[in-house]
C-alpha cells in the first residue's frame, strides 16, 4: 500500500500525522486497507502543514498591516501559536478550531487579559490558516465569540490613584536613603507622576530644542503609539505651592536613571524595588483602606486624575498621556469631572441659553 507522499524531508510531518490517523483506526479494529482510505478522507490536522503556515503567519504579521516587532510576536503570539502546533502533533490532537483554541489557552488564568491576548491570536492564526491556506472553515474557524474561551474571573480592584502629599511622601522617603538605586528611583517617581509616564518611557526621553519628549514608540495590531510632547501636570505641597523639582534640568544635566535589563521591563524592576520599601508598604495600606490596590501605574493615575480634576478635556489629557481617546475613557472615566459637563448643558440650554436660542429662531423667522 502506498501513502500520497514523496520520501523526503519536507513531507516528513504530514506522513508522520497520517500515519498517526491510521494508527488510531487500526486501534479501533479496523483492518490496514479501511484504515488508510478513513484516513485519506478524513477532515483532520493530518491534511494540513501546521508548522508551515504558522511560519507564514508569522511573516504576514510582521511584513503587514501595522508591521509588529519580533519582540511583540516572541511574547504575544509565539506562546499560543506554539501551544496549537503541539497540541496538534499530539496523540489525542482536538479534532476542530474551537476546541484547538480553548486547550491551547489553558495554560493563561481564566479571564485574565493575558488569556485574553492569548485567544485573539490564537484566533487570528486560524482564521488566516483558514483564509490564505484553503484549511476547512467548517472545521478550523474558531468561535464567532471568544467570551467563553477567555472565560471570567473575580473583579479585580480598582488601581489607585497617589495623592500629590503621597507622591511628595514617597520622594522624601527614598531620597533620605542612603542607597544610590534608591534616590535613581526617587527621581524615576518624580518623572512618572509629573509626565504621567509609563516606566518603560522614562528611558525614551528627549529634547528637541528647548522642548521634553517622549520618543517611545509601542506597535501593536491596533497602530503605533506615537512619540508626544510632555506636559507637565506639578506636584503641590499643602499650601499649594509647586514642588520645584527641577525635572527637566536634571535631565540636560545627564542625572542617572535606575538601572534596568531592558526598558520594557522597567514597570515591574520598578514594582519589585518598591515593593521592599517601608514607605510603600504603608501607601499601599492607604489604598487598600479605599478597597484599591497601589501599582507602579498609580503614578501615572495620580496625573490623570490631576489632569481631570483641573477640568482639562479628556482629548488633551488622552494625547498628552500618549494613547487615544477612547482608550483613555475606557481606563480613566471615573475621574471625569461630572460637574463640567452639567455645568456645560447649563450654559448651552439654560435659561440665557434658551433666550438667545429663541431670539435666533424669531430672527431668522423676520427675515423669511
Amino acid at each position: 500500500m502506498a501513502l500520497p507522499y514523496d520520501w523526503s524531508e519536507a513531507q516528513e510531518h504530514d506522513l508522520i500525522q497520517r500515519l498517526r490517523v491510521i494508527g488510531k483506526y487500526l486501534a479501533q479494529g479496523e483492518d490496514l486497507k479501511t484504515a488508510a482510505n478513513l484516513a485519506n478522507n478524513a477532515s483532520s490536522h493530518a491534511a494540513y502543514n501546521w508548522p508551515a503556515i504558522a511560519t507564514a503567519f508569522q511573516r504576514h504579521k510582521q511584513e503587514h498591516g501595522a508591521g509588529i516587532t519580533a519582540t511583540t510576536w516572541e511574547r504575544k503570539y509565539a506562546p499560543v501559536v506554539q501551544a496549537m502546533l503541539k497540541l496538534l502533533q499530539g496523540q489525542r490532537a482536538p479534532s476542530n478550531g474551537a476546541n484547538l483554541l480553548e486547550q491551547a489557552v489553558r495554560q493563561w488564568e481564566l479571564g485574565s487579559r493575558s488569556r485574553q491576548i492569548a485567544a485573539q491570536n490564537g484566533a487570528a492564526f486560524l482564521r488566516y490558516a483558514v483564509e490564505r491556506h484553503e484549511v476547512s472553515a467548517r472545521t478550523w474557524s474558531p468561535p464567532q465569540s471568544l467570551t467563553t474561551v477567555v472565560g471570567r474571573r473575580a473583579p479585580t480592584r480598582e488601581q489607585y490613584a497617589l495623592g500629590d502629599s503621597q507622591v511628595i511622601r514617597l520622594v522624601e522617603a527614598l531620597e533620605a536613603s542612603t542607597s544610590d538605586e534608591a534616590r535613581r528611583w526617587a527621581f524615576a517617581v518624580q518623572l512618572c507622576a509629573v509626565y504621567g509616564l509609563r516606566p518603560t518611557e522614562l528611558f525614551h526621553l528627549r529634547f528637541r530644542g528647548d522642548v521634553l519628549w517622549c520618543l517611545y514608540a509601542k506597535k501593536s495590531g491596533g497602530g503605533t503609539t506615537k512619540p508626544r510632547q510632555l506636559l507637565a501636570a506639578p506636584v503641590m505641597d499643602a499650601d499649594g505651592t509647586r514642588m520645584e523639582w527641577l525635572l527637566e534640568k536634571r535631565l540636560r544635566a545627564g542625572e542617572p536613571l535606575p538601572e534596568v535589563a531592558e526598558p520594557k521591563m522597567a514597570g515591574d524592576r520598578m514594582g519589585r524595588f518598591l515593593r521592599r520599601q517601608g514607605i510603600w508598604q504603608q501607601l499601599c495600606g492607604e489604598a487598600e483602606h479605599l478597597g484599591e490596590e497601589l501599582v507602579p501605574y498609580s503614578l501615572r493615575h495620580r496625573y490623570s486624575a490631576t489632569c481631570h480634576r483641573n477640568n482639562l478635556p479628556p482629548k488633551y489629557i488622552a494625547e498628552a498621556m500618549g494613547h487615544s481617546l477612547e482608550t483613555h475613557l475606557r481606563r480613566y472615566a471615573r475621574f471625569v469631572n461630572q460637574g463640567e459637563a452639567a455645568a456645560a448643558f447649563a450654559d448651552a440650554f439654560g435659561e440665557k441659553g434658551a433666550g438667545k436660542s429663541s431670539a435666533s429662531v424669531e430672527s431668522c423667522a423676520k427675515v423669511l
